[in-house]
C-alpha cells in the first residue's frame, strides 16, 4: 500500500519537474495573434498552437446604444482598487521578479506601450509595472522597453522569445502567493467592493 501511495503522489510530482520548452511570437494593438511552440519530456511530447486573434467587437450603432448613469462603485476597474494597496502591489513585485527567476530565459525580445486614458490611473499601473520594467530591462538575453501613454487608452505589444519552465517551481510559487497575506486582503477587498 504505501509503494502505490509513493507512486501516485511521485509520479504527478516527477512530470512536474520535467522542464518545458517554449518558443513564442505574440503581437497586436487592435488584434492579438501569435505562434507558441511547446516541447516537454525531452522532446517526447511537441505541439505549435496559434495564438487565436482577440480583437474589439464591433462598435453598435449610435441610435442601438443606451445611455445609464454610471454607478460611481463599479465604473472603475476593481484592479485600481488593489493598486493602492502597496502590500499587494510589493507582493506582485515579488512574484513577478521570482517567476522571472524561475523561468529561465535564453531569449526574450519585448515591446509595449500601455494606457489606460485616464493620467492618475496609468500612473497607478505604472507604479507597478515600472518597476518590474526596470527588473527586465536588466535581464541576461532580453532586450525589453516598455513605455506608458498617460492620456489615451492604448495597449501595443510585441514579444517574441524562447524559455524553460519548471511546472513544479510555478505552481510552488502560485501558492505561496495566493496564500500570502497580502494577496488575501486583496481578494477581501475585491470581495467587499462587489458585496
Amino acid at each position: 500500500m504505501p509503494v502505490i501511495l509513493a507512486i501516485i503522489v511521485g509520479l504527478p510530482l516527477l512530470l512536474l519537474a520535467l522542464p518545458i520548452d517554449v518558443a513564442f511570437r505574440v503581437e497586436g494593438i487592435e488584434t492579438f495573434n501569435g505562434q507558441i511552440a511547446i516541447r516537454w519530456m525531452f522532446g517526447l511530447v511537441r505541439f505549435r498552437a496559434r495564438i487565436p486573434g482577440l480583437s474589439k467587437p464591433a462598435r453598435e450603432p449610435q441610435a442601438a446604444k443606451v445611455r445609464v448613469k454610471p454607478d460611481k462603485r463599479s465604473s472603475r476597474p476593481n484592479v485600481l482598487a488593489l493598486l493602492r494597496q502597496a502590500a499587494f502591489r510589493r507582493r506582485v513585485y515579488r512574484l513577478a521578479t521570482d517567476l522571472v527567476r524561475a523561468a529561465h530565459l535564453h531569449r526574450l525580445h519585448l515591446r509595449m506601450r500601455l494606457g489606460l486614458g485616464d493620467p492618475a490611473d496609468t500612473g497607478r499601473l505604472w507604479a507597478l509595472v515600472g518597476p518590474l520594467n526596470a527588473v527586465a530591462q536588466n535581464l541576461r538575453n532580453a532586450d525589453v522597453r516598455i513605455e506608458a501613454e498617460y492620456l489615451d487608452p492604448v495597449f501595443e505589444f510585441q514579444a517574441r522569445g524562447r524559455l524553460l519552465l519548471v511546472p513544479l517551481q510555478f505552481l510552488i510559487l502560485a501558492i505561496g502567493f495566493a496564500l500570502s497575506p497580502a494577496s488575501i486582503r486583496a481578494w477581501r477587498t475585491l470581495k467587499g467592493r462587489h458585496a
